[in-house]
Order: structure tokens, then sequence, then C-alpha cells
């Protein structure tokens, strides 16, 4: 059974191409709260965040459309996301490390290229490392490599559990949407306050 329900509100494309920066800020921070609080908050995440799914309502809330690619969270983010955010914003990559070989993520006598990890972390963690952060198309393009995957060997020796594969994906598509939205905001105080382990 389908059941849809009228949405009123602007598109998020039309913020993109024309929203004030004051709109653009607000959308991109309930964004970020969307996506990272709920697997928190229902142990759902929207899988599929790009503009055609979102839209501002009058009220200035975010509407959210087309819940066909969710994944079930039912214990809230899987246990490395937090800490490994939290390391990779310290720029404490052998720490991410650990937390990856606990994990399984690098499985036992497995040698890993802390560089390469470096590179792969670095842009999912660096716009929660200060207190509020910019997005913009530039910066997605420096890094957007590294997030969506090159082919280099880092990809091939991580032993990536879907649960963390759908995390990454959803980090990486949307920090693409933040970074058309050209906004800036406090995103770090939405991981102190929704992924588990983020803080020490």
């Amino acid at each position: 059974m389908i059941v849809t329900e009228w949405l009123d509100g602007t598109p998020l494309a039309q913020v993109i191409a024309d929203g004030p920066q004051e709109v653009r800020d607000r959308a991109a921070l309930r964004l970020v709260r969307f996506s990272f609080s709920s697997p928190v908050r229902c142990g759902y995440l929207h899988g599929d965040p790009h503009p055609g799914n979102f839209r501002v309502t009058p009220d200035g809330r975010l509407g959210v459309l087309d819940f066909g690619a969710v994944k079930a969270y039912p214990h809230g983010h899987p246990p490395a996301v937090g800490p490994m955010l939290r390391y990779g914003a310290a720029d404490d990559i052998e720490g991410v490390a650990r937390v990856f070989r606990e994990e399984g993520v690098i499985r036992d006598g497995v040698e890993i290229d802390l560089a390469a990890l470096g590179s792969f972390v670095r842009p999912y963690a660096e716009p929660i490392a200060a207190e509020s952060f910019t997005f913009t198309r530039d910066w997605m393009r420096e890094r957007g490599l590294y997030m969506l995957g090159d082919g280099t060997s880092i990809f091939r020796t991580l032993n990536v559990p879907p649960d963390y594969v759908m995390s990454f994906r959803v980090l990486t598509a949307g920090y693409g949407l933040l970074s058309q939205l050209e906004a800036t905001a406090p995103f770090r105080a939405e991981a102190e306050r929704w992924i588990p382990g983020f803080t020490a």
C-alpha cells in the first residue's frame, strides 16, 4: 500500500538556485539534524539525500519526501561512526585505525596505509571539526574523490560492513547537497548531540 500526502513548500532545488543565505543555512542545519538524529530518534536512516526529496515548508521546517531508500538502524548509529568522526576531527588517524580494527573494518593482520586512511576519513570529519563550517562546491570537488571512492587500495583493504556503507553513502550525498546550498552552520553541535561516541 502506498500512502501519499501533498506537502506544501519550496523545493530545495529552488533554494539552491536562488534562495537567500539565511534560508540556505537554516535548511542545511535541518538536513544535518535530520540525518544525524534519525537513527537515534526512530531507528531508520533516509538513504537518498538529493534536492528532489526535500522542501522548505512555509513555516520554515524541512519537509522530507520519498522514503523508498531507508535503512533500519534499530540500535542507532553503527558503533564505530562516532569514534571514527571524533578521531578524524582531531586528525588522529591512528585512533581511527584502532576503532576500525576493533569493529573489524580493518581485519586482523591487515596492514593499513595511514596516509590513505586519513585521505578517506578527513573529508567526513572536517565539517564537524570546527564549531561552524561553510560548505562550498569547490570544497566538495577537492575532496569528492576520496569520499565517493576512487578505486585506490584503501577501499580494497577495508572490510566495510553494510551498515557502515549506508552511513558513508548518506554522509557523502548529504555533504554534496550541503555544498550545493553553500551553507554555513554549527554542524559540530549536531554531531555532539546525536552521534554516540563523537564526544569522548
